[in-house]
């Protein structure tokens, strides 16, 4: 009774902790995985800190529109002394202040400050299309980790059958060896079969625990974190390869790129930056105004003879004035910089014809992938539908003993080989897929 009752008690126990684990276990989609990845990445988060840095940049160019304004205040004391004009000495101990505020204020740049601040928003919005590219980048991987996961769980399937398999047969030769109908060299070969597809079998599921380990480091999520992935895949409609969707492709494709976006950008900041450089060469006229006081006590006569805010009010000043700056020689330094200014934007300009150059080369390589695989896809499906109709007339001709157990293997062999390569293309494609829609509408289609 008390046996029983430990026993009730273990397996309460243990369904509690499973059903804790199967609560606390997550199935994530594709979009899932993306979101999880671009919300933990920490070069996200770094280049979020650029961007936000970059904006900062901005908000001080906008600043210096506005006039400043600065209190100052002194105080020093005078002792010892001091000859006159006409060669008399006398002491000349004093205590002198002076207080008062101070204000400048840019009327004419000539639009330096202003194309300063269209500099900086145009080079903000290039950190933030590099920001684009990262983001880009991150879900590009996570895709086609996801994807991997699939494929290698779908390969494990095909595994675990021939193992299922490889057990049958090894069970139903043992029974005939002990009634005495088959040779020791069959069953050996049967457990050889059955050992070497129990090595696959464990290599295919170590490589689905690599494959969702690469996932988890791609999302941030801890590997000892319960996890699975949505094993539903939808079937694309296959894309047509003509010159005519090649175009169009091909220009949503520059639509799309963010590093294109980014060199634009580029070059809007290096003109606006060229006429910043070029405004140096005119005149510039700045107002200021001051606003003080003075207080003098001469320590000769007595200290503090003369209140302090007293003598302010008395001397209070104010001064008005107009400063008016003109470039006559700056050692060629304003047609230096534009000289560079130029060549950078020559730089730009073939950077960005790099890059379309670069995106042409990449969609073509890809609908020629995707082409090839469909193609491989329509050629491995009906390979493997023959290899299955020679794997079933192998089963029946060993079963009749017209072939040994060696060409059974061999047949069952070439099926698993078969159904992994067809598999194999399957996701190959499918990634191809998504990759072309992905960067050509900015949209994930799966």
């Amino acid at each position: 009774m008390i046996v029983l009752f430990r026993y009730i008690l273990l397996t309460l126990g243990i369904t509690c902790i499973t059903g804790k684990v199967l609560f606390a276990q997550q199935t994530f989609d594709l979009h899932q995985c993306i979101a999880v990845a671009l919300e933990k990445n920490i070069t996200l988060d770094k280049a979020k800190l650029v961007l936000e840095d970059k904006n900062l940049d901005i908000k001080n160019y906008k600043n210096e529109r506005l006039p400043n304004l600065n209190g100052f205040t002194n105080l020093y004391n005078n002792f010892g002394q001091s000859q006159d004009i006409f060669g008399n000495n006398a002491r000349n101990d004093n205590f002198n202040s002076t207080l008062g505020l101070s204000s400048s204020y840019s009327i004419l740049n000539n639009g330096k400050l202003k194309n300063f601040i269209k500099k900086s928003e145009r080079e903000m919005e290039a950190s933030r299309q590099d920001l684009a590219l990262l983001k880009r980048e991150i879900t590009l991987k996570t895709i086609q980790a996801y994807l991997n996961v699939l494929l290698q769980k779908e390969i494990c399937k095909s595994v675990d059958t021939a193992l299922f398999f490889a057990e049958s047969q090894l069970l139903k030769v043992q029974k005939s060896t002990d009634l005495g109908a088959t040779s020791l060299t069959i069953l050996y070969e049967a457990k050889a079969n059955y050992e070497r597809e129990n090595e696959k079998n464990r290599q295919a599921h170590y490589t689905i625990d690599k494959a969702i380990l690469e996932l988890k480091q791609i999302m941030a999520i801890e590997p000892d974190q319960n996890f699975e992935i949505n094993t539903e895949t939808k079937a694309f409609s296959p894309l047509q390869q003509s010159s005519s969707e090649s175009s169009d492709l091909y220009s949503s494709y520059l639509k799309q790129h963010p590093g294109l976006k980014k060199y634009a950008l580029l070059s809007e900041a290096l003109q606006f930056d060229q006429k910043a450089i070029k405004a140096q060469v005119y005149p510039t006229i700045d107002a200021s105004l001051t606003l003080g006081s003075f207080y003098f006590n001469n320590l000769t006569t007595g200290f503090g003879r003369l209140p302090l805010f007293h003598q302010l009010q008395n001397n209070f000043s104010q001064q008005i004035g107009l400063t008016i700056n003109v470039p006559i020689f700056n050692k060629n330094t304003v047609k230096t910089a534009v000289q560079k200014n130029k060549i950078q934007q020559a730089e730009n300009a073939k950077q960005i014809q790099l890059e379309q150059l670069t995106i042409k080369q990449e969609l073509t390589k890809q609908l020629l992938d995707l082409d090839n695989y469909q193609k491989q896809y329509k050629l491995a499906t009906n390979v493997l539908e023959v290899t299955k109709k020679a794997f079933d007339l192998s089963l029946k001709s060993y079963e009749a003993g017209r072939i040994s157990i060696y060409d059974l293997n061999t047949s069952r062999s070439n099926l698993l080989t078969t159904e992994s390569e067809l598999i194999q293309t399957k996701y190959n494609m499918l990634f191809t897929q998504i990759l072309i829609h992905y960067l050509s509408t900015g949209d994930i289609k799966f």
